[in-house]
């Protein structure tokens, strides 16, 4: 797990966002109010759902775009359990909330380099890459 994170807020800008994730070389940034998760930003959030739907994001809010109802591990998780989830919810990016504040991050990353078990990292990655989540938007 990466335990230093940065955040930002919901009234930030998505340029703002952006800057920042570039100056810290992530490509997701936590959403924090009053010191409580309440929404993730990536790299694809802004691309895919602001800047090509024609938004400015120097104009727009965070919380316009964020992605919001979030898969969350608690501290005990143990990484099988992490894995498991990151492949079934198709997550690339696991945040890590205890009491609904953000104490750290868990990527594939981290799961592909602290996991000793090779086969449960591979259907992680194949579970990941699984075109279900974006043929449904696709579809909608």
């Amino acid at each position: 797990m990466t335990p230093h994170m940065y955040c930002a807020s919901p009234s930030d800008s998505v340029v703002q966002v952006a800057s920042e994730m570039k100056r810290h070389n992530i490509g997701v940034m936590p959403i924090c109010e009053n010191g409580m998760l309440v929404g993730i930003m990536t790299d694809r959030d802004i691309v895919i759902e602001c800047v090509a739907s024609g938004s400015d994001p120097k104009k727009c809010n965070v919380s316009s775009f964020m992605s919001g109802g979030l898969i969350t591990a608690s501290p005990e998780m143990d990484v099988v359990e992490a894995a498991h989830l990151m492949g079934n919810e198709q997550i690339h990016r696991l945040p890590v909330v205890e009491s609904g504040k953000l104490i750290g991050m868990v990527s594939i990353g981290d799961i592909a380099a602290h996991c000793d078990d090779d086969k449960l990292v591979a259907q992680m990655l194949r579970d990941l890459s699984m075109p279900v989540r974006s043929m449904e938007k696709v579809a909608a």
